[in-house]
């Protein structure tokens, strides 16, 4: 029992764990200081724990063994900057949502006439706010509420491309007889041509045959209306963070061209990812931690509290994240240990409550 290291484990209670022979030696009552402070008092010679980064475990150590080493467990300080990084990336999702390319000078038309009057008003904005909050990524049912409208309706509005669809008294009603002009006009517009009677006169040669009042009104809509801010899908916190903590050679194309996107789009996302792969390139290839002071420096400047926060709590923990850096030591073969402990508290059928019980179980299994 020289080298060991110690952790978790079961839903109240402290596994530790022989890492050379990779098997169970105790189970704890909880996860206080004190106890496994007690419990190193009884069993001297203690020379490596290896643990994640709990405030407890770390005091617990320094009180019952000060002369060993600590370890703070690689996979443990990687989630540890996963989630610091993921809180970031939620306050600052707000600047993902600016155009992905500029909006052109003209929206794309409806394809009826537009109708003016309060109802048309109201079936414009209800429109525009469904189509927003998708495009924030909330469900149809999720907009429904927010917007304290039925679900059908919403879902109505949701699949509607224009407002302009919704809009007229018989929604079933034909074709507008100018609509096979439709992408011709679009394009004259664009050109440039904006006088009715030139861009009637076009249409006339083309075969149109309806009346000039009609081409007017779809004029009124399609000539004068501004564009839209285009709608971006910002991909999820949880996702940005896994594509900036995966290694480069794991991601994908598309995932590579979306992380770049989300980094052009918003300097202190790109910031964030700069020190979180620079981290995890300190914790992934195994060295001295010689650079360790380096990217803490880094980190006290970047002016994020959640990630200056992360350094103090390296600061704090220093020799025992240095020792993590260069000790080949691990919590993975406690967190396999745990998985086994949950097998074993199914088979007991809820009797896993009587500590003493599950404690055999756990060591005489093994």
């Amino acid at each position: 029992m020289d080298d060991f290291a110690r952790r978790r484990g079961h839903r109240y209670a402290t596994v530790l764990l022989d890492m050379y022979t990779r098997r169970p030696i105790d189970v704890l009552p909880d996860r206080t200081a004190d106890t496994f402070a007690a419990w190193l008092h009884d069993h001297p010679g203690v020379q490596i724990i290896c643990r994640d980064r709990g405030g407890s475990y770390a005091d617990g150590a320094r009180k019952g063994a000060p002369d060993a080493i600590q370890v703070a467990d690689r996979w443990h300080l990687l989630k540890n900057l996963s989630d610091t990084v993921e809180k970031v990336i939620r306050g600052h999702r707000r600047c993902l949502r600016t155009h992905a390319e500029p909006a052109s000078a003209l929206v794309t038309p409806a394809d009826e006439p537009g109708e003016t009057g309060r109802r048309a008003a109201n079936t414009r904005q209800r429109h525009a706010a469904v189509h927003a909050l998708r495009a924030e990524g909330l469900s149809i049912s999720a907009t429904a509420r927010r917007l304290d409208m039925n679900i059908r309706t919403a879902r109505k509005y949701a699949h509607a491309s224009t407002a302009e669809a919704l809009i007229g008294p018989n929604a079933s009603s034909r074709p507008s007889i100018l609509a096979p002009f439709h992408s011709y006009l679009r394009q004259r517009l664009t050109d440039g041509v904006h006088q009715t009677a030139d861009l009637h006169g076009e249409i006339l040669a083309r075969g149109y045959q309806g009346s000039l009042r009609v081409l007017r009104d779809w004029l009124t809509i399609n000539r004068t209306r501004p564009a839209p801010a285009t709608a971006v899908r910002v991909p999820s916190a949880r996702r940005i963070t896994a594509w900036i903590m995966r290694p480069g050679h794991k991601l994908t194309d598309d995932e590579h061209a979306n992380l770049a996107d989300a980094r052009s789009r918003c300097p202190d996302l790109d910031t964030v990812a700069g020190l979180a792969r620079g981290f995890a390139a300190l914790v992934r290839h195994q060295g001295t931690g010689q650079h360790l002071e380096a990217w803490i420096d880094r980190a006290r400047r970047a002016g994020y509290p959640e990630i200056r926060g992360f350094a103090a709590g390296l600061v704090s923990d220093r020799d025992a994240v240095v020792a993590g850096l260069a000790q080949p030591w691990s919590s993975g073969p406690v967190e396999g240990q745990v998985n086994r402990i949950k097998t074993i508290k199914r088979q007991m059928y809820g009797r896993a409550n009587n500590l003493d019980l599950l404690r055999k179980r756990v060591l005489t299994n093994t």
